[in-house]
């Protein structure tokens, strides 16, 4: 199976294209689709979602399902606590034989995308907004979401510097616009 190149094993001029693709793309994927008839926090009724930037840490795998033709796709998204308010951010893609995404699967990847530097967070019962600048590994800054709902479900949202969603409830709209498939799962 073949492999996918890192960014830094592509020549120096490449590398910045190639990362701003892989930014604009991970974006455009994660803010694309309808919204769907899902409760806020999922109708779980779990525990609330907390705004410390440790409830985000680990290993997600995106919810839903890219197939094409005998193979299917999720992403795969690592975020490691590295400061007070500050997580690496890496992504990688795990592969199955099959296009249902079940069975065992072959991850490339995680590849460190850069860093998100949170501001502030706040939480309700159903969810909790993580406001931050992500700063790419070739410097580029985007505004950024990190949103948690209950059962653990985390969502990415582009932002503008400074925030155009300053509040829950404005997130909240914006989270209803996205399909929980984009989103990652414990």
């Amino acid at each position: 199976m073949p492999t996918l190149p890192t960014l830094p094993t592509l020549p120096g001029l490449a590398r910045r294209p190639a990362a701003t693709l892989t930014v604009v793309a991970t974006l455009a994927l994660g803010a694309c689709g309808g919204g769907g008839d899902d409760a806020p926090d999922g109708g779980s009724g779990g525990p609330t979602p907390s705004a410390s930037i440790e409830a985000l840490a680990g290993d997600w795998v995106q919810k839903g399902c890219v197939k094409t033709g005998g193979q299917s796709f999720k992403k795969m998204l690592r975020a490691r606590v590295t400061g007070a308010n500050t997580l690496d951010y890496s992504e990688g893609v795990l592969s199955f034989g099959g296009n249902g995404c079940e069975g065992a699967s072959v991850l490339a990847g995680p590849s460190r995308l850069g860093t998100v530097s949170f501001d502030r967070s706040e939480a309700n019962a159903g969810l909790a907004a993580h406001w931050g600048v992500f700063r790419t590994v070739t410097g580029t800054r985007f505004g950024a979401i990190w949103t948690l709902r209950s059962p653990p479900l985390l969502c990415l949202l582009g932002d503008e510097i400074p925030s155009i969603q300053p509040s829950l409830s404005a997130v909240s709209a914006s989270l209803g616009t996205v399909p929980t498939d984009n989103c990652f799962v414990r």
